[in-house]
């Protein structure tokens, strides 16, 4: 469909590398599928490796224990890095992404909130 991709609009798509806070900006990450699309309300996986509902919450195919409550990545100015499995929300995932959404410190989240497998995890 035009003006879409993945049935999101294409003004939440970046167009080029040379933006602010590139660095911060997910180009690829360890996931379990190739054009995952999270949204910053997406809840945590209940347990870890569910993604049972994953086209209605992206965050679990991304949100992934590989690395000690890390996930590789690499970031739209082509630095990489370990992200943090609870940092996946405050990360710039496309033009109008939230990232003080409700699951970083900045929009409330407290460790309590987190599934019990992701309380032990830096916060963000």
């Amino acid at each position: 469909m035009p003006g879409k991709e993945g049935g999101k609009p294409a003004s939440q798509y970046w167009r080029k590398r040379e933006v602010r806070q590139a660095a911060e900006i997910p180009l690829f990450v360890d996931d379990r599928w190739w054009d995952t699309r999270p949204n910053a309300t997406d809840q945590p996986p209940a347990y870890e490796g569910q993604h049972d509902d994953w086209t209605t919450n992206a965050m679990k195919m991304i949100c992934l224990l590989r690395h000690n409550g890390f996930v590789n990545a690499a970031f739209v100015d082509f630095s990489t890095r370990r992200a943090g499995l609870k940092e996946l929300w405050s990360l710039r995932w496309h033009r109008e992404y939230q990232t003080r959404g409700p699951w970083t410190r900045a929009g409330g989240a407290q460790a309590q909130h987190w599934p019990e497998w992701m309380k032990g995890f830096k916060d963000y």
